[in-house]
């Protein structure tokens, strides 16, 4: 990978707010700016749901995120990468990172969560705290888009996406949570604030829903069916998972 990812990039500097823009409508913006679980609102805006792992491995964070959880320089950190996809399109990319050090203390569902949702332990454990939302504006040069259009090559010339990020801390670990919005969410229906119910790891729907949506959203697993964009072999398959 090259040194130019770890340079700070030129677009997608980080606010505490996201801008009104022409290229974010209204429907858009309220994912974006929701509060609550995003892996339970996707839940609840889809008949199927599911989370395709990308990676989960030791590597070097990018330039605008390493002081973010705390070190004192970049070195390599647990990196998560995936995609949620609501009724086999990609509507999420996220990427997390985490210090190794606090990990097994802090973190310690991480190393076995596999395809499960990151929301799903997050919300339902009382002793984590969710910072701020930061906001940005990416466009193809950073290297989050980089990573992503290697797994889902028709993001590559999107001219604009737009992201948040949050840290979470839990102990003496923090965890940097970044979520890109693709395309998907500009027309599929924002629901109303959702959260899971901790008994069953299932999201606790308002009702009724606003928009008629499923009430009960299935999840499943196994191989990609993204029409059109197979994705590769993940990085972390036959490697030691964090």
């Amino acid at each position: 990978m090259s040194d130019a990812l770890y340079r700070t990039p030129r677009t997608g500097a980080w606010r505490a707010h996201l801008p009104f823009d022409a290229d974010i409508p209204s429907n858009l913006r309220r994912w974006v700016i929701g509060e609550g679980s995003l892996t339970a609102r996707l839940m609840a805006a889809s008949a199927q749901f599911r989370v395709k792992r990308l990676a989960q491995s030791l590597q070097r964070p990018f330039a605008d995120e390493w002081q973010a959880i705390g070190l004192i320089r970049p070195v390599p950190a647990i990196t998560r990468e995936v995609l949620l996809i609501c009724d086999d399109i990609p509507a999420i990319f996220a990427h997390s990172i985490v210090d190794p050090h606090h990990a097994p203390r802090d973190w310690p569902f991480l190393r076995g969560l596999g395809e499960r949702p990151l929301g799903g332990a997050l919300f339902v454990d009382p002793r984590v705290r969710r910072e701020p939302f930061q906001f940005a504006r990416l466009h193809p040069d950073h290297p989050l888009r980089q990573a992503l259009a290697r797994v889902v090559p028709a993001m590559r010339d999107v001219p604009m996406l737009p992201a948040r990020r949050s840290v979470f801390r839990r102990g003496g670990g923090a965890m940097l949570v970044t979520e890109v919005f693709l395309p998907d969410l500009l027309q599929r229906p924002a629901p109303a604030a959702v959260r899971y119910h901790p008994e069953s790891d299932r999201p606790h729907l308002p009702e009724p829903l606003p928009y008629g949506g499923p009430r009960r959203p299935s999840i499943t697993g196994g191989p990609s069916t993204l029409p059109g964009n197979p994705l590769p072999r993940s990085r972390c398959d036959g490697a030691r998972h964090f």
